[in-house]
C-alpha cells in the first residue's frame, strides 16, 4: 500500500513539475528578445558543410578550435551558431565561414534550426555534398579527431552518426550526425527544420528534436544499411575479438559510475554470471591446491577439482585483484580460455555496451578505441564517478587535460548536489 501511495505521489509530482517547467519555457519564449546576428558571412561555392551549435562566451574553447581547424584542413565550409556572445577580437574569422549569434532559447536544436534556416535561405542545399550537424556539448579530443572528421565526410553511408542510443527508441546521438547531400535536398528534410517547434524543456527537445530527426532520417535513407553509427555494437564486437590486449584489459575500461549500471565493478559481472563464476571459482580452487601442494599452478589441471573442494568453496565472493589477474594473465591461455568462455564474456560486455546512451555508458572504452568526442555531462548525469573521469583524463593528450577537467567538473552529479525542485526536475529528466 505504501508503495502504491509513493508511486501515485511521484506521478503527481512529475506532472506538476512538467507543467511548471513547460510554463517557464513559454514565459522564456515570450520574454526572450529574438535576434539572429550574422557576424561573419562568406559565399558558399559548393562542397562539404559543417553546422556547429555553440554555447561559448567571450572566446571559443581550445578543444572547439581543434575541431574547426580539422574541418578547415578537410576543406569544410563551416556555419557556427552561438547562443552566447564572443568578443569581437575573438570572432573565428579564419575558421568559420559563417558565424551567427542568436538568442539563447531552444537549446541545441534552436541553434540547429537557425543554422539550417541560413543553409536553406542561401540555397546551400543545391551544392552541398555532405552536411555534418554537431554541437559543443562534447569535448573534442585531439586523439583520433583527424580520422574521425574525415570518416564523417568521406563515407558513402547516407546517414552516419558517431554513436547510437536505444533508450526509448533507437536513434543516433544528435550531437553528431553526418548526412549525404541528397538528404539535404529532400523536401521532407527542409520541412522538418521549418516546422520544428522550439522549447527549453529537455524532454520535449529530445522527443521533437533528437527522436524526430532520427525518425525522419531513417525514413529518407535508401536502405537500413545507410542509417548507422561508426562506433556501434558491431565495431565493438570486432574490436574485442581481434584486439587481444584490449580484450584482456577491458575490465579497466568499464566505468564505475552508478547511473544505468547493474555491475559497477568487474567482480559483480563475474559473481552474477554462472559461466564466468564457474571458471573463476575453479581457477581460485586450482591456485589454492597449488599452494597447499607446493606445486606451480601450471602443473595442476585447473578443471580437475575434486567435489569436496568445490563444495567447501565460498563461490559468491569475488576478489577484485584476483579477478584482474584472472582476466589479464590466465583467461587468455588456450588451456583455460575455451571458445565458450570468450563468447560469453564478450556477449556480456556487448550487453553493457547497449545500455542507454552508448557515448555515456562506454566513454572510457570508446575514447580508447578512437572516438574523439566525450560528453561533458558525464558527471552531471551521474554516469561516471571521479575515478572514471581521472582515467578518462589520462587518456587525453597532456595539453588538453586541465581544460577537460575544468569543463567536466563544472557540473557535478545532479542527484547528489541539486536540491529541492531542481533535484526533482533532474530526477524526472527535465534538467
Amino acid at each position: 500500500m505504501k508503495r502504491i501511495i509513493y508511486m501515485i505521489t511521484r506521478l503527481f509530482l512529475k506532472i506538476v513539475i512538467y507543467l511548471y517547467y513547460g510554463v517557464l519555457s513559454i514565459r522564456d519564449d515570450i520574454k526572450t528578445k529574438k535576434y539572429t546576428n550574422v557576424k561573419i558571412k562568406n559565399e558558399f561555392t559548393g562542397g562539404k558543410v559543417m553546422l556547429l551549435a555553440l554555447y561559448e562566451k567571450s572566446l571559443l574553447r581550445n578543444d572547439t578550435l581543434e575541431l574547426l581547424k580539422e574541418a578547415k584542413r578537410n576543406g569544410v565550409f563551416v556555419i557556427a551558431v552561438n547562443t552566447l556572445r564572443l568578443e569581437e577580437q575573438n570572432y573565428p574569422s579564419e575558421l568559420a565561414d559563417v558565424y551567427i549569434e542568436r538568442d539563447n532559447y531552444g537549446r541545441d536544436f534552436g541553434s540547429y534550426k537557425a543554422g539550417m534556416k541560413y543553409f536553406f535561405d542561401k540555397n546551400f542545399d543545391e551544392k552541398c555534398e555532405r552536411l555534418l550537424i554537431i554541437n559543443d556539448s562534447i569535448f573534442f579530443s585531439k586523439i583520433g579527431l583527424s580520422e574521425f572528421v574525415r570518416s564523417l565526410f568521406e563515407t558513402n553511408v547516407e546517414v552516419l552518426g558517431a554513436t547510437e542510443n536505444s533508450q526509448h527508441s533507437h536513434h543516433l546521438g544528435s550531437f553528431c550526425i553526418s548526412v549525404a547531400g541528397k538528404i539535404t535536398r529532400n523536401a521532407k528534410f527542409k520541412s522538418f527544420w521549418s516546422k520544428y517547434k522550439l522549447s527549453n524543456v529537455r524532454p520535449l527537445v529530445i522527443k521533437r528534436g533528437e527522436f524526430g530527426l532520427s525518425k525522419l532520417l531513417k525514413s529518407l535513407v535508401s536502405s537500413e544499411h545507410h542509417f548507422k553509427s561508426i562506433f556501434n555494437v558491431s565495431f565493438m564486437e570486432k574490436k574485442l575479438n581481434n584486439d587481444k590486449k584490449f580484450y584482456e584489459n577491458y575490465y579497466y575500461y568499464r566505468r564505475e559510475g552508478e547511473s544505468s549500471w547493474r555491475n559497477r565493478s568487474i567482480t559483480g559481472l563475474i559473481a552474477n554470471d554462472e559461466v564466468l563464476s564457474s571458471y573463476y571459482n575453479k581457477y581460485i580452487l586450482a591456485n589454492q591446491r597449488a599452494e597447499k601442494l607446493a606445486f606451480a599452478s601450471k602443473d595442476i589441471n585447473e578443471f580437475n577439482v575434486i567435489a569436496k573442494e568445490y563444495e567447501n568453496y565460498e563461490s559468491s565472493k569475488v576478489d577484485y585483484l584476483e579477478a584482474v589477474v584472472f582476466f589479464k594473465n590466465t583467461v587468455h591461455k588456450e588451456s583455460i580460455l575455451s571458445e565458450q568462455f570468450k563468447k560469453r564474456l564478450i556477449s556480456l560486455y556487448l550487453d553493457e555496451f547497449t545500455l542507454g546512451s552508448q557515448i555515456h555508458i562506454n566513454c572510457l572504452a570508446l575514447h580508447h578505441c578512437g572516438l574523439p568526442i566525450i560528453k561533458l555531462d558525464l558527471m552531471f548525469r551521474c554516469v561516471c564517478n571521479m575515478n572514471d573521469i581521472i582515467k578518462l583524463r589520462d587518456q587525453l593528450e597532456e595539453s588538453q587535460r586541465e581544460e577537460f577537467m575544468t569543463l567536466i567538473l563544472a557540473r557535478l552529479c545532479g542527484d547528489k548536489f541539486l536540491v529541492g525542485l531542481n533535484r526533482l526536475a533532474y530526477q524526472f529528466g527535465i534538467l
